[in-house]
């Protein structure tokens, strides 16, 4: 049929391209030097078939945001990670260092990100700088972009085994099945990452400076500085903020020389770790597809790098204030590393900021109808029609339509969210359901059976940025339904497309969804268990979202949603303080204070919009 004839028309194929497997990072700088090589690109058909809307109201001009502020005290600041939107990304963490130092730049710091270089990426230069980062022969490729530098350390151990944008292959071949030489990579990549700012003489750091190291990866970072540089009379000047974007990945490993990490021995206590995991689980010890692992009931000794740079970093940080007091409250929250953090002096919490220039429904090249606030709800009506004629489902405006995006895993709740769709479409009998992902296998199977059995349901096993801006405007609502969350975004991106969240009540999400004004709140879920009293709660909660919509008050809290600031603009004040209070040793808590978090803010847009 002709639906049927414009969902087919309107996939989305990658353009293949040459196998470069075979080529070490080496021979490629030495045959493309100084070109900007693209990697893969895909392809994006033109949507041609999507219906639109018989009237397009013109979208009001953006309000011209008042000049910034330039700092009095501009700062030489170097974030590393092994993300760095768009260049790499598997989740927050990529979205996090794509985007804030660039607010960050804006207000007069001078700004570096150092990734690894997965892949040839369009724009960045080889810089013809090398340095030795245990034992290995590393260069730097730069790309300067809206006011940052971008550096990416280029290795074969990265640019030979994953070769561009692959998500979880970015740490393994699937979850549960990490890179069994990620310890000999990130190693290395934290000691290369170190070296930067000195050695790309030509860009104007040099050794004060503050860095800024993100997840387990680059934790590494913290202990060299800690423990090889300022015994040296080296960056005795500089500062390093450990950051943490998700705690529950740590880089535990098998108990490890120190020399392997270029570290004294010495060095080994801050890493000594106990569990009862006989194995870690990389390609050569996979998880168990179920997640059901067998115990023996004994402990066994690791090493722990984020336990390590908590230990050696100048302060702690995480991505929301509600977070950071979670994860310091108990061992389940904190995953064995609360009493670590208490005695590292803790941890403070900034909210995370979303990037307002890829989520934007002004601006958006994937949905037919731009709208803003003024416009939202002729906006969001022609993209739900789109959206229900992109998944197959009946277009009825008066149909709650509830989205989801995001990992199909366990720390999401969709199995509590698989086991709450039927119910939630018996309890709304004219509400739809459209849930995007990729995950486990096992949940993946669970999805393609959920859309079989449910004709209300459209479930996608796939990635589709397309697909996913579809359902961010077309929705009424979005769920997340996360065991737990240290910020998210995808209910920042909801809200600004006026979309109402539908959340857990757990780290971020506290902190940027208020009950009844910018959201539903379904309560805690159980960190381990899938428990009936939470598909319950989710049932309960969406059909309560449900009974608001084409009413009033759901016109209210979507107009309140879409009204917000939820950029870094904010958020990238209180790092500014954050860091000033760190690098200079002044305090900073007044400058801090003026930066809330978006539920206090809530009330007072809710009372204009």
């Amino acid at each position: 049929d002709a639906l049927a004839r414009c969902r087919r028309s309107r996939r989305h194929f990658r353009t293949p391209h040459t196998d470069r497997r075979t080529m070490s990072s080496q021979t490629i700088m030495r045959v493309s030097s100084r070109q900007s090589t693209s990697a893969s690109f895909k392809s994006r058909q033109a949507r041609k078939c999507a219906p639109r809307s018989a009237t397009i109201r013109a979208v009001a001009p953006a309000t011209t945001p008042a000049d910034l502020i330039k700092s009095e005290r501009p700062m030489k600041i170097v974030f590393v990670s092994a993300e760095c939107a768009p260049w790499s990304k598997t989740g927050g963490l990529g979205d996090v260092v794509g985007s804030l130092p660039v607010e960050l730049a804006k207000r007069g710091h001078q700004v570096m990100t150092i990734s690894p270089r997965y892949d040839q990426y369009k724009g960045a230069w080889d810089t013809s700088v090398h340095v030795d980062a245990l034992g290995k022969s590393v260069g730097f490729f730069h790309e300067k972009k809206q006011g940052v530098d971008r550096v990416f350390v280029d290795h074969p151990l990265f640019l030979a085994k994953v070769w561009g944008k692959t998500g979880s292959k970015l740490y393994g071949e699937k979850s549960g099945s990490d890179f069994a030489d990620n310890q000999e990579r990130f190693a290395m990549f934290c000691h290369a990452a170190i070296k930067a700012p000195t050695a790309l003489v030509d860009l104007g750091y040099g050794e004060d400076v503050v860095f800024v190291a993100n997840d387990w990866h680059s934790s590494l970072v913290p202990v060299i500085l800690n423990k090889v540089y300022r015994p040296a009379g080296m960056y005795t000047a500089a500062k390093c903020a450990m950051t943490i974007h998700n705690i529950a990945f740590q880089g535990r490993f098998m108990p490890t020389p120190m020399s392997t990490y270029g570290l004294p021995e010495s060095a080994g206590d801050d890493f000594f770790f106990e569990d009862g995991y006989n194995k870690v689980y990389d390609e050569n010890t996979p998880a168990k597809e179920d997640g059901k692992e067998e115990f023996d009931g004994k402990i066994y000794r690791k090493v722990n790098w984020l336990k390590a740079g908590f230990m050696n970093s100048d302060k702690n940080l995480t991505v929301s204030e509600n977070y950071a007091k979670e994860i310091s409250s108990s061992k389940a929250k904190g995953v064995e590393l609360d009493d670590v953090l208490v005695k590292a002096g803790g941890i403070e919490g900034i909210v995370n900021g979303m990037d307002p220039t890829e989520w934007n429904p002004a601006k958006d090249k994937f949905i037919d109808v731009p709208y803003d606030k003024t416009t939202v709800v002729e906006g969001k009506a022609a993209a739900k029609q789109a959206l229900q004629a992109e998944v197959g489902l009946p277009l009825d405006p008066t149909a709650p339509i509830f989205g989801y995006i995001g990992r199909l895993e366990e720390q999401k709740g969709c199995d509590i969210m698989m086991q709450a769709i039927p119910k939630l479409l018996k309890t709304v009998p004219n509400a739809q359901v459209v849930i995007l992902g990729t995950g486990k296998k096992s949940m993946e199977k669970s999805l393609a059976a959920l859309d079989a059995a449910e004709p209300m349901c459209a479930g996608v096993v796939k990635f589709s940025a397309p697909l996913a801006h579809f359902i961010t405007a077309g929705a009424d609502f979005l769920m997340v339904p996360s065991r737990f969350e240290p910020c998210g975004l995808i209910q920042l991106h909801a809200m600004q497309y006026g979309t109402v969240p539908i959340v857990a009540s757990t780290g971020g999400l506290v902190d940027t969804v208020k009950e009844g004004v910018t959201g539903y709140h379904m309560g805690a879920m159980d960190p381990d268990d899938l428990l009936p009293a939470d598909v319950d709660a989710m049932v309960e909660t969406c059909a309560a979202a449900a009974a608001d919509y084409n009413t009033p008050v759901y016109t209210k809290m979507s107009a309140t949603c879409i009204s917000q600031d939820l950029s870094w603009s904010e958020p990238a004040k209180k790092w500014e303080a954050t860091l000033e209070e760190m690098f200079f040793g002044t305090p900073e808590g007044q400058k801090k204070s003026e930066v809330v978090v978006p539920i206090a803010k809530a009330d007072e847009i809710a009372a204009t919009a």
